[in-house]
C-alpha cells in the first residue's frame, strides 16, 4: 500500500507543468524525490515521504480507510522568493487534491502544516517544510 501511495503522490506532483518549469526538471529527472535526493542532485528540488499511517476501521473492515500523513520539503539556493514561489506551486497542486492510488479510492488530501523558511548557512540552501494528511479508501 505504501508504494502505491508514494507513486500517487509523486504522479500528482509531476503533473504540474508550472512546477516542473520552476524546478528545471527534465524527462529523465523531474527533481522530485521520495525521501532523499540523490547525491548528484542540484537545487531546486522537492523531497517527500510517509510520516504516519493509521488504519481507520469501519463495521465491515478494520482497515477500510487509511489515514496517512506525508511530508514535503522544498529546497532552493536561489532566494527566499524562489523557494516560496516553488512552495506556492506545490500548494496549488496538492491542496485538496485527489490522488490516484492503485487499489484505493482517493478521498482527500489536506495541508496540515507549513513551517518557517529554514536557511542553512553551510550549504546556502533555503527549505520550506510542509505536511499533508491523506485519506484513502480500499476499493
Amino acid at each position: 500500500m505504501i508504494n502505491a501511495v508514494n507513486i500517487g503522490f509523486y504522479n500528482k506532483l509531476i503533473s504540474s507543468a508550472s512546477l516542473q518549469t520552476a524546478l528545471g526538471g527534465s524527462a529523465s529527472d523531474k527533481k522530485i524525490y521520495n525521501v532523499k535526493a540523490p547525491q548528484s542532485a542540484t537545487v531546486p528540488y522537492i523531497t517527500f515521504g510517509l510520516n504516519t499511517d493509521r488504519p481507520i476501521g469501519t463495521f465491515e473492515s478494520q482497515e477500510a480507510v487509511e489515514d496517512l500523513t506525508y511530508w514535503i520539503n522544498v529546497f532552493s539556493s536561489t532566494s527566499v522568493a524562489h523557494v516560496t514561489t516553488i512552495t506556492d506551486l506545490v500548494l496549488a497542486v496538492m491542496d485538496d487534491a485527489t490522488l490516484t492510488v492503485t487499489g484505493y479510492t482517493g478521498m482527500k488530501c489536506v495541508r496540515e502544516f507549513m513551517g518557517a523558511i529554514i536557511w542553512d548557512l553551510e550549504t546556502g540552501i533555503y527549505q520550506i517544510p510542509l505536511r499533508y494528511r491523506l485519506w484513502i479508501d480500499k476499493t
